[in-house]
């Protein structure tokens, strides 16, 4: 297939044009941010004319969707912006494929944020009711939901991903596991011995952002329209356990100093149940959390002498 991936510059986008170029589908990447190994394509997802233009000039198959704002802190510091890219961004992504390439397969990436900390016994099943808990949640359940009822009401051939917390190699800094990889590569360079943690307790689970990708990829030759698709590892553990894993892998047992501007309230999530995207695609997780936070660090690690 011609796949077009919106995103593609992101963490998340580069691991899928590999992804999908491993299982021999022809990929134009886009972007709103060019880079001379990246993206061909430039895509702002906000600007509806700009993806018309995009779609009939690659007339792509298939779209896999990852264009987007993916660190929940946005949502209270740019709510705005956030909506912008997050809910009216897909639902341009939508509307452009129904006026312009109505045959297009669409994969919509959301979130597990669109269930926020549900009440429903875990582990949650796709047919879980919305209940997002943060600003960033109720965008993804917005576009999660438009996309669902494209599928419905304008019979365009959709799905939904809602992958929980993923982690690799080249993710940013921002985020938790490579904060942590980040700290201790820089001690390991001579940095003091010391690292800046938040709440260590909250509960989450972490998949592989390679296991990501690839359920994307057979979601796109395989999934079926109009369902949405739990992605999780099935594991849950506390923030805790990251920390201690990249400090075992390491060799480096830092000094821990809980930060106030990093530090959030217990908001544990459900675990999520994989048995549609199981018996659908047949796509399990493969790669264990040692492995992921081993290549995790060696992308932080200083070179060895």
């Amino acid at each position: 297939m011609k796949i077009l991936v919106t995103g593609s510059n992101g963490f998340v986008g580069r691991h899928a044009l590999a992804a999908l170029q491993a299982a021999g589908h022809e990929t134009i990447g886009a972007d709103i941010n060019i880079t001379p190994t990246g993206a061909g394509l430039p895509l702002d997802v906000r600007n509806l004319d700009d993806i018309q233009s995009a779609l009939r000039h690659t007339r792509p198959d298939a779209i896999l969707h990852l264009g987007g704002l993916a660190f929940v802190p946005l949502g209270w510091s740019d709510p705005q912006n956030v909506f912008r890219v997050n809910t009216i961004g897909t639902l341009n992504i939508l509307d452009a494929v129904r006026r312009e390439t109505p045959a297009t397969r669409i994969l919509v990436v959301t979130s597990a944020e669109v269930y926020g900390s549900h009440p429903a016994p875990a582990p949650l099943t796709e047919d879980a009711p919305y209940r997002p808990d943060n600003i960033y949640g109720i965008a993804k359940a917005a576009a999660d939901h438009a996309a669902l009822l494209y599928a419905s009401h304008h019979a365009l051939n959709v799905m939904v991903a809602r992958p929980s917390n993923h982690i690799g190699p080249g993710q940013s800094k921002d985020f938790v596991s490579s904060a942590f990889a980040a700290q201790l590569a820089a001690i390991a360079a001579g940095a003091p011995p010391a690292i800046r943690v938040g709440n260590l307790d909250q509960r989450r689970d972490f998949t592989d952002v390679r296991d990501v990708v690839r359920a994307y990829t057979l979601l796109l030759e395989h999934g079926q329209t109009g369902h949405a698709y739990n992605i999780a590892s099935g594991r849950m553990i506390p923030v805790r356990q990251i920390l201690d894993t990249l400090c075992e892998i390491s060799g480096i047992h830092p000094e821990v100093q809980i930060s106030p501007d990093l530090y959030r309230p217990n908001q544990d999530r459900p675990s999520y149940d994989t048995t549609r995207i199981r018996q659908h695609v047949g796509w399990t997780p493969e790669i264990t959390l040692p492995e992921t936070l081993a290549t995790l660090y060696a992308t932080f690690r200083p070179p060895r002498p």
